[in-house]
């Protein structure tokens, strides 16, 4: 009697001190985590539009982190039904679980079950493999105390819940709600709750994608122990068996915008690396609209589609030939392409942006990446210097040919004799008529002056980056530039002469919510709020009666609006950037090699049409506001040809801003007819193209 008493005694200190053995050999490596940072899964960083959407995600393991106090009880249930029933009784270690397995296990002579609890299957995904050995049960035990001497019950749920891979790419239960179902899991019902849960045990053979019946089978194994758990009663249970597997398609905004996610996803790289932005659960508040975005991806497309079919181009996108195949050396696509860029002049947010047609063929952004002449598109400002230096809208320049020359190399004479679009000469012309009609001798008799080097400096602080030519051809705009830089220099015109560094994010939170970057505006004074407006005039004419007068006509955009065409010489680029007050957008056309896009394909044929039909949504959205003169600006009306006041015989007027004490006083001397009103309109045809 007394050696059994001992022996009861015994054995149980014998046992718990090989136990304490085991813990203090294998434990002694392994880690002791002791607060939530330490333990924290990679999370998904997220992209967020203006409105709060969606736009895209970055990730190496698909998981969206949510709160277990925002986590259903139904879905929660289902994980504790069927995964650890004892979860709240145990201290991490379930020893009737382990007894189970071990009798199964003796049964079969191998490792078929392991009893792992909650807490050691968090605790081997997050610090072990899982090879079935002796060697990683230990330790996976040792690991499960130490999480459970650290963390409460439910924050160990949390992070198992955040933590498991559930199959199909999906880690935690919100991805895994989204890919199978397409919802957020607060919105499960019990058999899908039951479903995910399933997925535990081993998510490819249960895959309700790839094997519908089995998923379907072990869903009912998980209502089944919900039931037995008193989580559900006999009605809810009968329901809920009999359900059909009813999948969603997973929500997806990954191609809402590729080109601008690329350029989002560079800046955070550089600002934070690829580990935080992959793994560290950013939240980015960026500044683009999806609604804009969607209406200028659809504008492109249209159009770009439309000029393909117009001009018989031998590689077309849609016949579905892949660029893979058809890239040119040096990485150029061979079919038409085009970019577009939407951003508000009083800030510089970005708000909408193609890049190019089809991303995963081309990751270059042509819209930030592409240096492209924009010919006439650059003039307003050679205009801008000239009104800047003293001239006034309706001064006259002379429009005659003109010839420049130069010692070359070699000592050798050059000359060079620029032509207008039309190949003719209109004499003396208002600068409002030569910008309006785009008119290239006038525009080089202002740019020499000014001098070349004054342009460039005007043109680079109102937002051009790109190093400028200090040459006479810089009036026809033969400097390079990027539609980002170009369309943000002519926000400046809409901006009162203030340029607004363009951005794309707005700020940055951290997985737990914290602020960790806001914007921080950057701007300077490019032009001086009077001159500003002048030039802005002028551009108004560009659609009234100028080379963007099928806007008007046939395009249907009819709100307040100031820009200008540009095409180069041989057809190979074809521009349009224009502004309203609130938003100012530029649109580049052309092929990547340096190729001519089709005869007479200008900027009012190839770029203006995708324009409107985006700033036609942008107004909707915007509302259609007028630009406001700033002090020290009167507006007369006058006439487009004489620039004095005009009569109602002048065949085209215009509402014209002076400096107060410079408006004219006199009235047209060329139309005669009664004195003040808006005379009728020459016919738009005879507007050329540019």
């Amino acid at each position: 009697m007394r050696i059994a008493l001992i022996l009861l005694l015994l054995v149980p200190l014998a046992m718990a001190g090989a136990l304490f053995g085991l813990f203090v050999v294998w434990g002694e490596d392994l880690p002791t985590p002791r607060t939530p940072g330490e333990v924290e899964p990679s999370i998904n960083t997220v992209l967020i539009d203006k409105n709060g959407r969606v736009i895209d995600e970055f990730f190496v393991e698909n998981r969206n982190l949510i709160r277990l106090r925002e986590t259903p009880d139904i879905v929660r249930q289902a994980f504790l039904a069927t995964e650890d029933r004892r979860f709240y009784r145990h201290w991490g270690i379930d020893l009737w679980a382990v007894f189970r397995a071990f009798r199964s296990n003796l049964a079969t002579g191998q490792i078929a079950q392991g009893g792992s609890t909650i807490t050691q299957q968090l605790a081997r995904n997050l610090f072990l493999s899982n090879s079935q050995t002796f060697t990683r049960k230990i330790k996976e035990a040792i690991l499960a105390v130490r999480l459970e001497r650290s963390f409460s019950k439910d924050e160990i749920l949390e992070l198992y819940l955040n933590q498991i891979y559930l199959g199909e790419g999906a880690y935690g239960i919100q991805a895994a709600a989204d890919r199978y179902f397409g919802k957020d899991v607060q919105e499960l019902v019990a058999p899908e709750a039951a479903m995910v849960a399933g997925l535990a045990a081993n998510p490819s053979a249960f895959s309700p994608l790839r094997h519908p019946e089995a998923a379907r089978e072990r869903r009912n194994v998980v209502l089944r122990r919900m039931h037995q758990q008193g989580y559900l009663d006999d009605a809810a249970l009968s329901a809920a068996m009999q359900s059909e597997v009813t999948l969603g398609s997973a929500r997806s905004t990954r191609s809402a915008a590729p080109y601008f996610t690329e350029h989002v996803r560079r800046e955070l790289i550089a600002r934070y690396g690829a580990t935080e932005l992959y793994r560290g659960g950013l939240k980015v508040y960026t500044t683009l609209d999806l609604d804009l975005q969607n209406a200028a991806e659809a504008a492109m497309d249209a159009q770009l589609r439309e000029l393909e079919e117009k001009n018989a181009y031998r590689y077309l996108r849609h016949q579905g030939q892949r660029a893979g195949s058809l890239a040119e050396k040096g990485g150029k696509i061979p079919y038409l392409q085009g970019a577009l860029v939407a951003l508000e002049p009083q800030s510089g947010a970005i708000r909408a942006l193609v890049g190019g047609r089809e991303f995963r063929e081309s990751s270059f952004n042509r819209a930030t990446q592409a240096h492209r002449q924009p010919g006439s598109a650059f003039k307003p400002f050679v205009y801008a210097s000239a009104l800047q230096r003293g001239h006034k809208t309706n001064d006259l320049v002379l429009d005659a040919p003109i010839t420049e020359g130069w010692i070359g190399a070699g000592g050798k004479r050059q000359t060079w004799s620029p032509q207008n679009f039309d190949r003719k000469f209109h004499g003396l012309v208002t600068l409002r008529y030569a910008l309006m009609k785009s008119i290239n001798t006038p525009s080089i008799r202002l740019l020499k002056e000014v001098g070349p080097k004054r342009v460039a400096e005007i043109a680079q602080s109102m937002g051009i980056e790109s190093p400028l030519p200090i040459e006479l051809s810089l009036a026809l705009g033969t400097g390079e530039t990027t539609p980002l830089e170009l369309t943000s220099a002519y926000g400046s015109f809409a901006n009162s002469g203030i340029w607004r560094e363009p951005f794309s994010i707005e700020r940055v939170e951290d997985r737990h919510g914290r602020t960790v970057e806001r914007h921080q505006a950057n701007s300077r004074e490019g032009l001086d709020e009077i001159s500003c407006y002048e030039t802005l005039s002028l551009m108004r004419s560009v659609f009234d009666g100028g080379t963007a007068w099928q806007a008007r006509a046939k395009y249907e955009f009819d709100a307040p609006a100031a820009g200008k065409t540009g095409t180069t010489d041989d057809y190979s680029d074809a521009w349009f950037v224009g502004f309203v007050p609130r938003l100012s957008c530029g649109v580049w056309i052309g092929f990547d090699e340096k190729k001519p896009i089709g005869a007479k394909m200008t900027g009012a044929s190839a770029a203006l049409p995708p324009w409107c039909a985006f700033m036609r949504k942008a107004v909707e959205i915007y509302g259609k506001e007028d630009f406001t003169p700033p002090p020290g600006v009167v507006e007369v009306v006058t006439c487009v040809y004489s620039g004095r006041l005009a009569r109602s015989a002048c065949p085209r007027s215009a509402k014209d801003a002076f400096r107060i004490g410079k408006e004219p006083l006199d009235y047209c001397g060329i139309h005669l007819g009664p004195a003040g009103g808006a005379g009728t309109e020459a016919p738009l045809e005879e507007a050329p193209e540019d």
